[in-house]
């Protein structure tokens, strides 16, 4: 099995597969399969070892930096095999190679769990397909998108270039980072408190950068409060993480900030206490 940019033959072939499985269940008409955006979406099929196309999806870019998965489906026949989880790996590469950050799809409710599992946060409600299927909005940050935070970092702080502070991994919830050891090395051998703190504030403020972009908002994000705990020396690679359920950011659809309180944990020695602050944009 293998997921492949589809030719015309392929293409053609998904469209068919999209049909049977996303539309003649509903008794929708022929052509309801396909819409308006099929020239600019990025499409992929799983094809057998047979030459048959099995699974077939799309994602179509929705601005610069984010996209939108659609249109998954996998042959009956073949379903419980895990062609899903691959195609929607295929799918998110595609979207990574042409420079999108963020994903998001609208899932039918009975299908959250396969979602979740792969990375995706439950974002609200989504439409109703038929009047009669309810979907939830779901989202993911792409490894492309911690990259972009690493740029930020790297580029407008210049402690957090120096620490080479990186951002590891984003499951929706828990966020991790990675810091150099002996760019905060102390006289004694062991990381200095403020590198460690340093680290902590970083992690923080990106959980909450990495949230706004699940969402799709915008906000400055500054830090309001802190209070920090030493329990023992940290005497390795610094590894922060944070994990948090969704944050409530929906003060920043009214014109209001938002307050974001978290908690962050560096390797076994340092824990965070913070309350960052996310600044409504002034038109």
């Amino acid at each position: 099995m293998i997921f492949v940019k589809p030719d015309p033959i392929q293409l053609a072939a998904g469209f068919d597969l999209r049909f049977r499985v996303l539309r003649q269940p509903w008794q929708q008409p022929r052509g309801s399969e396909q819409d308006d955006l099929e020239a600019q979406g990025l499409h992929r099929v799983g094809v057998d070892d047979a030459g048959t196309v099995v699974a077939t999806g799309r994602v179509h870019p929705l601005s610069p930096s984010r996209g939108q998965i659609r249109y998954m489906a996998v042959a009956p026949e073949r379903q419980g095999q895990g062609l899903g989880a691959r195609l929607l790996a295929a799918l998110e590469q595609a979207a990574q190679q042409a420079g999108l950050e963020v994903v998001e799809l609208q899932a039918r409710e009975a299908q959250l769990g396969f979602y979740l599992a792969q990375g995706y946060r439950d974002i609200g409600v989504g439409h109703t397909l038929f009047g009669t299927v309810s979907h939830r909005r779901m989202a993911k940050v792409l490894d492309s998108g911690i990259a972009r935070l690493n740029e930020v970092w790297h580029q407008t702080i210049p402690m957090a270039d120096f620490m080479k502070v990186e951002g590891l991994t984003f499951d929706g919830r828990r966020f991790c980072t990675r810091a150099s050891f002996d760019s905060g090395r102390n006289l004694h051998g062991t990381l200095f408190a403020g590198a460690g703190y340093s680290q902590a504030v970083l992690t923080g403020w990106g959980r909450v950068w990495l949230e706004l972009q699940l969402l799709g908002m915008e906000g400055d994000i500054v830090l309001a409060r802190a209070e920090v705990s030493y329990s023992k020396p940290v005497t390795e690679t610094p590894m922060a993480e944070v994990e948090s359920e969704a944050l409530n950011l929906a003060p920043l659809l009214s014109g209001r900030n938002a307050k974001v309180p978290l908690t962050v944990a560096l390797a076994d020695g340092l824990r965070l206490q913070a309350l960052f602050a996310v600044l409504a944009e002034r038109h």
